[in-house]
């Protein structure tokens, strides 16, 4: 039965993304190049500069590329929230700051970073007071062109899209903020730092894990590991592809996004003293499980076995009970290692809301 409501609720919300999708189809982004947009640290300043080769050959150029630019500096601190600069300026001004959402546990000693999926509508509200019920500070990022940063209905269109240097950039961007975030928490005196993300949240919070060695855990809840495989295969982005695949094929398509492939920083991922933990839908039809079954085994193969756990539902249905209830008590266990029997037995009661991929 399960897993019929399970098949249910992804179709309903396949269809509604299908459905929006011709609605703002005037507004997509058309393919384009765009490399320089890539580099592009201050979009007007960099606008006509020359961009360097999407793909990169070694290490160090992966490294640098996700390099911090600003110090950790907040802009303000609340209660409840704080904002920072982001290290990338972009034509959009809304988009040049982030907000994050602080639950805060009392505690300085585990702190844990989230990233929500594309075209979030709502924050993991029931998530973060879950978490920080039992210990962990939560604090809730604010992806590149969504919430307080979007201009309008559309904004979330240039997170991902055709035009390969701007998908790049606001990957990098979404990296960076991420990154400061973390050394904004070592600063405050945060001994224990994870990261848990969400769809294409999840790859971010992957690279971020894989650059950033102030992190000590990651959670990839149903995240595509390779962006180019998510546009070739999932049910959802029949549309991006139909604006990419007339210019250039799926091993082309890897080739000019090799920067935020985790399937390129898997030397990152094997690094000491990270854990790592993948939750996967065995039916998932969007963020198919195939490529994060290859970073599964070359993490294997280099003695850094991850925590895998494969629920029998889809992708949005990870969000619904008792999918929800398995993944929260996995991912509990996972980041605080020995959780005691109140607090699994008060996992009976969590939900959060995963619906709007």
């Amino acid at each position: 039965m399960f897993r019929y409501l399970a098949r249910r609720h992804d179709r309903k919300h396949i269809l509604r993304s299908l459905q929006r999708q011709k609605r703002i189809d005037h507004r997509s982004i058309g393919f384009g190049y765009d490399t320089s947009l890539a580099f592009a640290v201050n979009e007007a300043e960099d606008k006509y500069a020359s961009g360097g080769e999407l793909a990169f050959r070694e290490i160090s150029e992966g490294e640098l590329f996700f390099s911090p630019i600003l110090p950790p500096k907040p802009l303000r601190e609340e209660e409840n929230s704080v904002t920072f600069q982001s290290d990338i300026t972009t034509a959009d001004g809304e988009n040049n700051t982030f907000e994050c959402l602080v639950t805060d546990s009392g505690s300085k000693g585990h702190a844990l970073v989230v990233f929500h999926h594309w075209y979030a509508r709502n924050r993991y509200t029931a998530f973060a007071k879950f978490f920080a019920a039992r210990g962990i500070t939560v604090i809730e990022a604010t992806l590149p062109y969504h919430f307080s940063r979007g201009s309008d209905d559309y904004s979330e269109e240039n997170f991902f899209n055709a035009s390969l240097g701007r998908t790049v950039r606001s990957m990098r961007q979404a990296v960076l903020d991420g990154r400061k975030i973390v050394r904004w928490l070592c600063s405050k005196g945060y001994y224990k730092i994870s990261v848990v993300g969400m769809c294409l949240g999840g790859t971010v919070a992957g690279l971020i894990a894989s650059q950033e060695e102030k992190v000590d855990k990651a959670v990839l809840m149903v995240s595509p590991m390779s962006p180019a495989d998510l546009v070739w295969t999932a049910e959802t982005m029949k549309s991006l592809r139909g604006r990419i695949e007339p210019v250039m094929s799926l091993e082309d398509l890897r080739t000019a996004w090799d920067r935020i492939n985790l399937e390129m920083h898997t030397w990152g991922l094997t690094r000491p003293h990270l854990d790592m933990m993948f939750v996967l839908g065995k039916n998932d039809t969007i963020a198919r499980p195939e490529a994060t079954d290859r970073v599964i085994e070359t993490l294997t193969k280099c003695n850094r076995s991850p925590e895998v756990l494969r629920l029998n539902c889809g992708h949005s249905s990870v969000g619904i009970f008792p999918y929800n209830i398995i993944a929260a008590r996995k991912v509990l266990r996972f980041l605080k290692e020995t959780p005691t029997l109140a607090e699994l037995w008060d996992i009976r009661g969590f939900r959060y809301d995963f619906s709007e991929v």
